[in-house]
């Protein structure tokens, strides 16, 4: 055995915490020590990419440690891609941010026509999509641009329901 100290390259430098537990990934971080998580895709406007774009927010928030935000943010993910695809124009692209208090989900499209909450009817089958989003989401906003539109909500990031045995 060698006397002399070994050295760790860049790649394996020690990543531990306060508390001495090494960081690795997939590791849940208090929101102090994560920042600002982000993911993204963008996708042609097809009905198919709408699962895409759920696939997507559900792989980052496993891998965020705010898997219990599942449900809630896939529903809102629906709805405005659908959104997307169906009344705006050209590829449809999808951003999700998660910061200490809020999970920002924008989505945005290059049509210019402005998202509107309407009131469905019992027997209609659609029209419901930006009051889901309102109910599920601490707020939302449109940002217009020249090239398009950008939907954007805001759910708040609570802590995951303890269960009980």
């Amino acid at each position: 055995m060698s006397s002399t100290p070994q050295r760790r390259s860049a790649r394996h430098a020690d990543t531990t915490d306060s508390s001495g537990a090494e960081a690795r990934p997939g590791r849940v971080l208090p929101a102090a020590e994560r920042g600002a998580w982000t993911a993204g895709a963008t996708f042609p406007p097809l009905p198919r990419n709408v699962a895409r774009a759920r696939r997507l927010a559900s792989t980052a928030l496993s891998a965020w440690g705010v898997k219990h935000l599942a449900d809630s943010v896939e529903l809102v993910v629906s709805e405005l891609v659908t959104n997307a695809v169906r009344y705006g124009r050209g590829a449809v692209s999808i951003s999700l941010t998660l910061q200490e208090s809020a999970l920002q989900i924008s989505v945005a499209d290059y049509g210019h026509g402005m998202p509107q909450m309407r009131e469905a009817g019992e027997e209609d089958s659609n029209g419901r999509g930006l009051a889901i989003v309102s109910a599920l989401c601490t707020r939302w906003a449109v940002t217009t641009r020249l090239t398009g539109k950008t939907v954007s909500c805001w759910l708040a990031v609570e802590p995951p329901p303890i269960e009980v045995k």
